[in-house]
């Protein structure tokens, strides 16, 4: 009885040796879904990319995006005015979209106040910090109603910049992976 025991587990750890082989290996007789398992806890830092993109006929936008560092549910953006007067920038909409195609509503908010709409202004060689946040139908952020959004996603955030008498509009992307 002992001997048929200790049969069964050196077989047992065989075939489970041999599997942690080939799936170590990526040993292509395996299928797709094996050879890359992934791990339920994100080992690698998030990924981003931020492009803008100026609305038909427009010019290159006349601020600059420094710093992108993005998280669960928001975007944190560091905007500066290389220019020699002071700019003021309005967003005017935008959308949180998941991998799933799910859009939230955003919401943004400034080192200098809370959430809201009001314009910014950015002085002559200054810079602002925003964090774009995504919102609940009922308006509350969404990683206050339990809920997170993990990469990958996209922000897409419409402005208006104003410089004296010229203005600018164009939306500022922020693909996450």
């Amino acid at each position: 009885m002992e001997k048929a025991f200790e049969r069964v587990v050196m077989r047992v750890a065989g075939v489970a040796g041999l599997v942690g082989l080939l799936v170590l290996s990526g040993c292509r007789l395996l299928p797709p879904e094996l050879r890359t398992l992934k791990s339920p806890i994100r080992l690698s830092p998030i990924k981003h990319e931020v492009t803008v993109q100026p609305a038909q006929g427009m010019g290159p936008a006349p601020f600059k995006i420094d710093q992108a560092k993005a998280g669960s549910s928001e975007v944190q953006l560091t905007i500066s005015n290389p220019t020699t007067s002071t700019i003021r920038m309005v967003w005017s909409d935008g959308t949180f979209i998941t991998a799933d195609s799910i859009s939230y509503a955003i919401g943004v908010r400034t080192d200098r106040d809370g959430l809201s709409t009001q314009s910014t202004t950015i002085e002559a060689n200054g810079a602002v910090q925003m964090t774009v946040v995504a919102l609940a139908k009922d308006g509350k952020l969404v990683t206050s109603v339990d809920k997170s959004i993990e990469a990958p996603y996209r922000v897409g955030l419409k402005l208006t910049v104003e410089r004296g008498i010229t203005r600018w509009k164009g939306t500022v992307w922020v693909f996450v992976l």
